[in-house]
């Protein structure tokens, strides 16, 4: 049984070994670049570093889980931090630039490494006044509990609701206006409103389900048989939508709870996961490459599932190591972002954030309100013709706006959001637990840009609050 709890011992050998294997990874490094000088850039790897893993395993130790932006931290070693030591010695090589297509420019390395720390030490020194502010409060700082016991109001409402939620996303993907391939028009289009509403509500049931099965203990048989029915529709939808990351944040939304409620992770249900994630790369791979040669998604399944069936597993593996290290390779975009700041003009100088008190204001009222198509205009810069839209990660989107300094104006912004939701007052609510753990899956993922970020919370708040109020209800008072 795994509980992921870290115990002081575990704490400092964690961080120990990890540390050990950077500094053999560095020496080596420095032993055989010999294309630039590249002292300066791992000393300023190595403090990114600490910055990032040691303030993370520390929340870990002394809360019992990382804070929100401890999250933030140690996706920025994932993303990019150990992206730059894996491929540091490779930069020369286009198989690991933008696509395969585009060189990374090595003399822009060193100012990325920076832009990189710049963040970090940002989120740390604001972590550490938020600490200070509220030191009565720290012990609970990260904690989850619930103060009270919740059950389901309105069941079957619920219930019924949950469906149709779920009939309406596989009417939206089955025409075409959700899943890979969609039209991108759709996003915008007539169907952007009901689009809106299922991206919202169809995770939302399913975290909801996961909650009161774990944390209310609702063994009611509708519910039950309701719980498995969706869990089921869930999975087939995250498969025939070919959004592998449906499925993956659909483990964390069901960890979450699960992890809350106290229990732990048996091991003879990790193997089962991991070949899951194993094999879920190779099917999903598959299945887009199908899709590009029939319309029917029977059929692209059918030859998907054949394909994955006949691989080679060794082969495979080393396949799906490459494409979830390929996922959250992030180095070379950010770099890019740094390099061509000067030809960026999509927006500048934070002008947009003026936008963000009324950014819930539908956009026929205000049609000057910007638009998330960042992605698209890097991508335009970057390869034409590739229909995926790239990321630099929060940082690269800061630095786009008018260099290093804003880098800081925006991680400080973001930060000062995360500490405050993070000490909220009324922590123990079902809404906080709703909105935290949301906000938490959406700190894992540093590829958004802080502006979208915020205004994407003032939705949640607004949604979140009046679901928590309409399907839960308070029973027993802790």
């Amino acid at each position: 049984m795994i509980k992921f709890k870290l115990s002081k011992t575990n704490f400092i050998l964690l961080n120990i070994f990890i540390f050990l294997i950077i500094i053999v990874r560095s020496i080596y490094l420095y032993d055989v670049v010999k294309n630039r000088e590249v002292f300066f850039e791992l000393i300023i790897a190595f403090l990114s570093s600490i910055l990032s893993l040691v303030p993370f395993t520390l929340s870990w130790y002394k809360f019992g889980r990382p804070r929100l932006t401890d999250w933030v931290k140690f996706s920025t070693f994932l993303y990019l931090i150990l992206n730059y030591y894996l491929v540091s010695d490779k930069f020369y090589l286009k198989d690991v630039g933008i696509y395969g297509e585009v060189y990374v420019n090595i003399s822009y390395i060193y100012d990325t490494l920076v832009v990189i720390f710049v963040g970090l030490l940002t989120i740390n020194i604001i972590d550490l006044v938020f600490l200070v502010i509220n030191f009565k409060n720290v012990k609970n700082t990260a904690s989850l509990k619930l103060d009270s016991t919740y059950v389901l109001r309105n069941e079957k409402i619920f219930i019924y609701l949950s469906i149709i939620s779920m009939v309406l996303s596989y009417f939206l993907l089955l025409t075409g206006l959700i899943g890979y391939g969609a039209d991108g028009e759709a996003a915008s289009g007539s169907y952007s409103f009901l689009i809106q509403i299922i991206n919202y509500f169809s995770p939302l049931f399913y975290f909801t389900y996961v909650i009161i099965k774990f944390m209310s203990g609702n063994n009611s048989k509708l519910f039950s048989n309701s719980f498995k029915l969706y869990n089921i529709l869930y999975i087939i939808f995250g498969l025939v939508a070919g959004m592998k990351g449906i499925l993956i944040f659909g483990i964390v939304l069901f960890l979450i709870p699960f992890l809350a409620s106290g229990r732990g992770i048996p091991l003879k249900v990790i193997i089962p996961l991991a070949l899951f994630l194993i094999i879920l790369y190779p099917f999903n791979s598959n299945y887009r490459e199908a899709l590009t040669n029939t319309n029917s998604k029977v059929t692209a399944m059918q030859i998907a599932a054949v394909k994955t069936i006949n691989i080679d597993f060794s082969g495979s593996l080393n396949e799906n190591t490459n494409s979830y290290s390929d996922r959250i390779s992030m180095f070379s975009y950010l770099l890019f972002s740094v390099e061509k700041e000067p030809d960026w003009n999509f927006y500048k100088n934070m002008e947009r954030f003026v936008y963000l008190p009324v950014s819930m204001v539908p956009r026929i009222l205000i049609p000057s309100k910007p638009a998330e198509e960042n992605g698209a205009h890097l991508q335009q810069m970057i390869v034409r013709g590739v229909r995926n839209s790239p990321t630099p990660t929060v940082y690269g989107w800061a630095y786009l706006e008018g260099g290093v300094i804003f880098v800081f104006l925006h991680v400080a912004i973001l930060s000062i959001v995360l500490n405050i939701i993070q000490f909220l007052p009324f922590k123990g609510s079902m809404f906080y637990f709703i909105f935290y753990s949301q906000v938490l899956i959406k700190s894992i993922i540093i590829e958004q840009d802080v502006y979208f970020f915020i205004a994407t919370l003032f939705q949640m708040i607004f949604v979140y609050y009046f679901f928590s109020k309409i399907f839960f209800k308070k029973v027993i008072s802790k």
